[in-house]
């Protein structure tokens, strides 16, 4: 069954309400064990009072399910922003769930769900990975339970070395989605040789919900995309065009380097040989994180090398309108899985401005560009900001959260998501506000919060004025890490509240997953141990 984008607004806030005693019964027998004991309080702060903002100014593709649950950063300007209340951190009631039912194997190390969306009836459709793991999975959003899933391709390791390389590549895979207006969850895989973006919808009925493929609106890929490399993000333009990219490889001993690609490919006309389009980058250019794009029909994709902008030529081919290199110290850092920018492009001042974070040392910076073409390309960029100069090192592997002008980096450097021995390393805390002053030439650092550890992309809330995060911190008496539902006031960046979730790295740990507002104003994050919710109490 397909649901209308009208069902989404009535249904979800009709259907997600209160947490019933039934549902948090339900939850528990299946939820992650608490972990390790601890001395660090399980709740700090006070309940927040809301300091409302306007709305995100995100304008809204038709062709796409209402913002903010059609892609992993939220919009199609990756913003991370939801115009939708969240917890203000009153008696907050916190659920797990291994999600046992949706995996290949229970008994797995980890499984982690990163893609996810709401569906008209209120439920989650969640991309899940882990080792030779990959599922789509549908789950109650209220008590966590797993009501179907659906087992697709997984790397699977080709020995023991090989372990941490193919569960990224399965985690790469379950992150970049796409959801259409018709409620449909687009989520790339590689069967065999065969690149293919698939798609599920939410079918059954209310009361007794399934998880089913859409075949009709399905895409093999083989013609067009080199059995040697890999889909890995989508999005969705204003002329339900879908834009992928494919992420390269680096060069090995036995291997030669890969460069990136940027696709279009036409719904309307597919499967003909002129369907898909495409731009292939050099081999010294991979691509990591996903595309940006706006109302005016261009692109903004970061490579290993270069910011760009795209734009279709007359026969709809994607072709670079600028390109601008950033500082790169060309070293992958520890927080980093590629030797560049490790941000998403985020779109801001209403599509004025794009963002990254560059990969400079000895300080990384924030660094924004006009979206415009400028006659004299040294004007393209606004302004290069460093950040996290008290740290021992900056990197960071996920999207800024960009906010009319005001953009909010966290750091990264130092987080290795060991997929190998599931051992922690440490990690350098840090967020930053930065705003770009309303002339446009230049920006003003607001604030710095140096004490914050976060691996999860974060979200701003404008109904709450809170930054909601996901954190660690390190119990040095019983040697072990605790994590927390941390909310930040947007205005200055000081800790509002915080509740811990759970104890050690193996099960509440994550790998850059983002945390997701739902529309009952829950929060919602994957952990390697399975899924987490927090919400306010009575």
């Amino acid at each position: 069954m397909v649901l209308s984008r009208r069902s989404l607004v009535g249904l979800v806030l009709a259907a997600m309400t209160v947490l019933s005693l039934a549902g948090a019964a339900s939850a528990q027998s299946g939820s992650i064990p608490p972990g390790p004991a601890t001395t660090l309080p399980a709740y700090t702060g006070a309940p927040a009072k809301a300091h409302p903002t306007s709305n995100s100014r995100v304008p809204q593709n038709p062709y796409l399910w209402p913002n903010p649950f059609n892609t992993v950063h939220m919009d199609p300007w990756n913003s991370d922003v939801v115009d939708i209340a969240g917890p203000l951190g009153r008696d907050p009631i916190v659920l797990t769930s291994t999600l046992a039912d949706g995996r290949r194997d229970p008994s797995s190390p980890m499984f982690e769900c990163t893609g996810m969306t709401f569906t008209g009836h209120g439920n989650i459709i969640a991309s899940c990975f882990g080792v030779a793991e990959a599922s789509v999975v549908l789950l109650d959003a209220d008590t966590l339970e797993v009501y179907d899933a659906e087992l697709l391709p997984a790397a699977t390791p080709k020995d023991e070395n090989d372990r941490g390389n193919s569960t990224l590549i399965n985690a790469l895979s379950a992150s970049y989605i796409l959801v259409d207006k018709d409620g449909r969850f687009f989520n790339t895989i590689k069967d065999g040789s065969a690149n293919k973006i698939v798609s599920f919808v939410e079918g059954g009925t209310e009361a007794h919900p399934t998880l089913e493929r859409d075949h009709e609106h399905e895409y093999d890929l083989s013609p067009w995309v080199p059995a040697n490399n890999r889909v890995q993000g989508l999005n969705m333009d204003w002329q339900e065009r879908i834009w992928f990219y494919l992420s390269g490889s680096t060069a090995t001993d036995t291997t030669p380097a890969i460069g990136g690609a940027v696709y279009v490919l036409d719904p309307a006309t597919y499967p003909a040989p002129d369907s898909v389009k495409f731009y292939q980058f050099g081999d010294d250019e991979q691509v990591r994180n996903s595309l940006a794009l706006t109302k005016e029909g261009a692109a903004y994709i970061v490579t290993a090398k270069k910011m760009y902008r795209f734009d279709l030529d007359a026969t709809g081919t994607p072709y670079p309108v600028w390109g601008t290199e950033y500082k790169n110290s060309g070293r992958f850092k520890p927080g980093q899985y590629n030797a560049g920018s490790g941000t998403t492009p985020t779109i801001l001042g209403n599509g004025k401005y794009v963002a990254i974070t560059d990969n400079d040392e000895p300080n990384m910076h924030v660094v924004v560009y006009r979206t415009e073409k400028q006659r004299d390309p040294d004007k393209q960029t606004v302004c290069t900001v460093p950040v996290f100069e008290y740290a021992k090192g900056g990197a960071l592997d996920n999207s800024l959260i960009g906010y009319a002008n005001s953009m909010i980096v966290e750091n990264n450097y130092g987080y290795v998501a060991d997929f190998v021995t599931f051992k922690a390393t440490d990690s350098e805390p840090g967020f930053e506000r930065i705003d770009i002053d309303p002339n446009g030439k230049g920006c003003t650092k607001i604030w710095v919060n140096q004490e914050v550890r976060s691996t999860t992309s974060g979200k701003l809330s404008t109904r709450t004025g809170l930054i909601y995060l996901y954190e660690r911190k390190y119990d040095v008496q019983n040697a072990v890490w605790a994590y927390y539902w941390t909310a930040l006031d947007f205005r200055t960046g000081k800790v509002v509240w915080q509740k811990m979730a759970g104890t050690g790295f193996e099960k509440y740990d994550s790998s850059w997953p983002p945390l997701v507002v739902g529309p009952n104003e829950a929060l919602y994050v994957g952990l390697f141990g399975g899924f987490a919710s927090i919400r306010d109490g009575n």
